[in-house]
């Protein structure tokens, strides 16, 4: 009896170490599987934010274009949402000037020099400058009398005063009637940013003036749609260039939008819109990654650096550098004949959460 209790015991303790070796195994094996697939796991979040982030900034670019085409006043609900990120408004992310020769024969140009604007009338039929900052006509103190209008005392003059704006600058040369024969424009553009965070780093998108802008850590970023600057034929042989720009309104007290967001059309200006527009120059200046600026110009002047390459560009219609072949200088409209009709839209979609 005591050899068989002894013999039952012995088993018993066999069992319990069997099972205790069986489940450390399991264990170790368990491990070393979640310790294989954790990068895959990571890999696989990832995609997946990243894929969401995508299709979110997709989504609300194609709802914010929609609502910017809408009456004044009108607009709807976007219901978004990046779990973990975060949607942040990009104050002053462009600034675009266009400038062209709307009247007459004379090539006229107006341009930056630091602070102030410099004018130039070639044939020197430019008799005096007007001004508007945000839609309201500027002046200047000239012994106590205001005055709304700049002479061109030369044929190119320096203008210093304060112009100070939030939105746009507008610039319209005269002649000695009175008829604009230049107008020269700086437009400034804010847009939003969504942030996808990542095991490693944020994935960003950014949508900027109707453009969808991506950029993953590490890697190059990637354009996926462009602000919409188009040239186009007309029946009687003519050429239309345009220009739809699209500003974001967001309170500066807001300081979550990542909810459903109300977006509202505030209306667009016409900027531009003129039949027989000549010496077109168009400018920006892209905030954020240094990379955008040249994406864009080789985006829209692809097709004359090729022709530029092979020597023939008789006959091209179509967007090229205004002075080196980088764009540094801006970017015109090269046609034949010379003159082209000109649109230049503005169009404002108001951001609340």
């Amino acid at each position: 009896m005591r050899r068989d209790r002894q013999f039952e015991q012995a088993s018993g303790v066999s069992e319990i170490l069997g099972v205790t070796m069986l489940l450390a195994m399991v264990v170790a094996i368990m491990s070393a599987v979640v310790v294989f697939l954790q990068p895959f796991v990571i890999d696989l979040n990832d995609n997946r934010a990243w894929a969401a982030g995508g299709v979110t900034a997709e989504q609300m670019n194609d709802r914010i274009l929609v609502v910017a085409g809408m009456p004044n006043g009108t607009g709807l609900v976007h219901q978004t949402g990046i779990p973990g990120g975060s949607i942040d408004v990009l104050f002053n992310i462009e600034s675009w000037t266009i400038g062209a020769d709307i009247y007459g024969t004379d090539r006229v140009e107006v341009y930056r020099n630091g602070s102030g604007l410099v004018v130039s009338s070639d044939n020197r039929t430019a008799e005096s400058v007007e001004i508007w900052t945000d839609g309201e006509k500027a002046g200047y103190l000239d012994n106590g009398i205001l005055n709304t209008q700049w002479p061109m005392t030369e044929w190119k003059i320096l203008i210093d005063d304060s112009l100070s704006y939030l939105s746009t600058l507008r610039v319209e040369v005269m002649d000695r009637n009175g008829t604009p024969i230049h107008r020269w424009m700086e437009i400034n553009v804010d847009g939003l940013r969504l942030s996808s965070p990542l095991a490693e780093g944020t994935f960003v998108v950014d949508l900027s003036n109707g453009a969808i802008i991506e950029k993953l850590p590490n890697k190059n970023l990637a354009i996926e749609s462009f602000p919409r600057l188009s040239h186009r034929n007309t029946i009687d042989g003519g050429h239309v260039v345009r220009f739809v720009i699209l500003d974001i309104d967001v309170d500066n007290a807001a300081t979550d939008l990542n909810k459903d967001l109300d977006l509202t059309s505030r209306g667009s200006e016409m900027l531009f819109d003129v039949q027989h527009a000549r010496n077109l120059v168009l400018g920006m200046d892209i905030g954020g990654d240094s990379t955008v600026e040249p994406r864009y110009i080789d985006h829209w002047t692809s097709e004359h650096e090729v022709l530029i390459a092979t020597g023939d560009l008789e006959g091209y219609t179509g967007f090229g550098p205004k002075g080196p072949l980088s764009g540094s200088d801006g970017l015109t409209f090269l046609s034949d004949p010379a003159h082209f009709q000109l649109e230049v839209l503005l169009q404002r979609v108001e951001v609340v959460p």
